[in-house]
């Protein structure tokens, strides 16, 4: 084993945790830019984007409602 890795404290569940929210905040933002870059490269326009992201934010705020409501 090397050194550093013999010497480096280990993570706590916590960190762990924060560490993979990081990766799923960089991973979310890499796929929005890709996602983006492929419907503008088919032709789509700021507009139609602009109506796509409305539509997924409606559903997401749909899904977010409905857990509420089973919450409850």
């Amino acid at each position: 084993m090397s050194d550093k890795l013999a010497t480096q404290p280990a993570t706590t569940p916590n960190e762990t945790a924060s560490i993979s929210n990081l990766d799923r905040s960089a991973g979310a933002r890499i796929l929005a830019r890709s996602f983006y870059k492929e419907l503008r490269a088919s032709g789509y326009t700021p507009k139609q984007l602009l109506a796509l992201s409305t539509e997924l934010i409606d559903l997401i705020t749909q899904d977010l409602h409905n857990e509420r409501k089973g919450a409850a």
